[in-house]
């Protein structure tokens, strides 16, 4: 057996790390869930200076579409197969650089090499390394589909949301027409709502001013009372003209209460107005904000599914190239 020639054992060794294993065989069959492992006699060097030298390398060509080939050894050491590594491989790790990358002449792959201290632990580098790059394009499948999940809620939502407000639309605008009919029947909606709302800033001038008016004449007729207890000195024309000045700030009484009953029920309508033309805009705000949100989730939705489908490269499980990783002798 030669050194130039690979041992094809063609064993068949079955990695079996977790969902990593759905890579293809040659991307051409993505249901295939084995990665053969070839043990070669062909020696590779080690360029490095290292306490711990390694004795094996796995060879992996990986394409270059695969999520993120970069993997840091911290990383790799936080793998479930890392912890079936032997100690002398995990201190190996600690202390020199185990992955190293390069360009290859397969065309769009990557060549990657992991070093280990022994074969056992060069097949559970292999396992460790596609676990993290499947766990990448796991979590990037995640993302849609924790994505696709939430705008599938937020639509059904607005959509169970959407036919009370709607029916709650019409009835204020029903209402609001009815007021408006009677309030302002010839304005335009915003016109008639600015008109309002100068009204009622008017009337609570206007019952400000009424206000300090009816003081004065409850003020008035306090005096006039006073006087009256006192009637008995008065003269008969004193008498008369204090009835007199009683009789008139009764009639101011009446006529300012009467203007002020009148000034608060102009604003109460004005007010009642405004606040259907307020709730108005407001369901129809809600209504067209509700439709907004299913059209945007219905064409999210439709996006994500049409990614979930047929994923992104980055979200596909590593492809090894023709599912086959050798792993060879490190020269002493």
């Amino acid at each position: 057996m030669t050194n130039s020639k690979k041992w094809q054992l063609a064993i068949a060794l079955v990695l079996t790390c977790n969902l990593s294993l759905r890579a293809a065989e040659e991307p051409n069959d993505p249901n295939n869930s084995q990665i053969k492992i070839e043990i070669s006699d062909q020696e590779m060097r080690w360029a490095r200076t290292s306490a711990i030298r390694p004795t094996h390398v796995a060879e992996v060509f990986i394409r270059r579409s695969s999520s993120g080939l970069s993997v840091r050894q911290e990383t790799l050491l936080e793998t479930s197969a890392a912890a079936a590594m032997t100690p002398k491989q995990r201190e190996f790790m600690e202390a020199s650089t185990v992955v190293e990358s390069q360009g290859s002449g397969v065309a769009n792959d990557h060549r990657i090499f992991l070093y280990a201290v022994s074969e056992a632990d060069a097949k559970k580098m292999v396992e460790a390394f596609i676990e993290i790059l499947d766990g990448r394009a796991g979590q990037k499948r995640l993302q849609y589909v924790n994505k696709l999940r939430e705008d599938k809620e937020e639509m059904a939502k607005a959509k169970g949301l959407l036919p009370g407000k709607e029916a709650l639309l019409l009835t204020g605008k029903a209402e609001y027409d009815k007021s408006k009919e009677y309030a302002h029947a010839f304005s335009a909606d915003t016109e008639a709502a600015e008109h309002a709302k100068q009204t009622m800033l008017e009337m609570s001038k206007m019952l400000d001013t009424l206000d300090v008016e009816l003081a004065g004449i409850r003020e008035k007729l306090t005096v006039i009372n006073d006087y009256w207890s006192k009637r008995g000195e008065m003269s008969e024309a004193a008498r008369g003209k204090l009835q007199e000045m009683e009789i008139e700030q009764m009639v101011e009484l009446k006529g300012a209460e009467a203007r002020r009953k009148a000034a608060v029920a102009i604003r109460k309508r004005e007010k009642d107005f405004f606040d259907l033309f307020d709730q108005w805009l407001s369901l129809d705000s809600e209504v067209k904000g509700l439709g907004s949100t299913i059209d945007s989730r219905e064409k999210h939705i439709a996006e994500y599914e049409a990614i979930l489908a047929n994923p992104k490269p980055d979200m596909l499980p590593p492809q090894i190239y023709q599912n086959k990783v050798v792993i060879y002798p490190v020269k002493e």
